[in-house]
């Protein structure tokens, strides 16, 4: 007669019987190990890829988020970076001139939704932020969510 492994009697139904309850109880065990071993490895891999992608796309963001020196060709044809030239200013706005911006466009919208005869009566005297994490329309939707499913 033939000598099978403890695995092969195991997996054969003619032989299976023949096994002691020790036998059985270490082919399971065998058998569990060998199933969470490769699906341990198969999710390593998978972490893996994933973090090698993003990677990939986090580089690429950061290269299109950095300005590209812009190039001049010169008489000769050689290239000079833009980074020898003088530094062009750059208009930065004022916590004043953000507060302006704001009002106009808080102004603008309620021009656009209520007409302008409303807005020539408005005057926006104090403009504050309302604490929390939710916005004023995500509680509100929720609230409707809640309010059409009670029954």
């Amino acid at each position: 007669m033939q000598e099978f492994g403890l695995m092969e009697r195991f997996a054969d139904p003619a032989l299976f019987e023949t096994l002691t309850f020790g036998e059985k109880v270490a082919a399971s065990l065998v058998t569990t190990l060998m199933g969470m071993g490769t699906t341990f490895v198969i999710l390593i891999l998978l972490w893996g890829c994933i973090a090698f992608i993003s990677g990939i796309i986090r580089r690429s963001e950061q290269r299109k988020s950095q300005p590209q020196p812009a190039t001049s060709v010169g008489i000769i044809g050689e290239t000079s970076t833009a980074e020898k030239a003088a530094p062009q200013p750059v208009a930065v706005s004022t916590p004043s001139d953000q507060g302006q911006e704001l009002i106009a466009v808080i102004m603008a919208a309620i021009a656009a939704s209520q007409g302008d005869e409303v807005v020539n009566k408005l005057k926006i005297r104090k403009i504050s932020r309302i604490s929390g994490e939710r916005t004023t329309w995500s509680v509100a939707g929720s609230a409707d969510c809640i309010d059409s499913r009670k029954i």
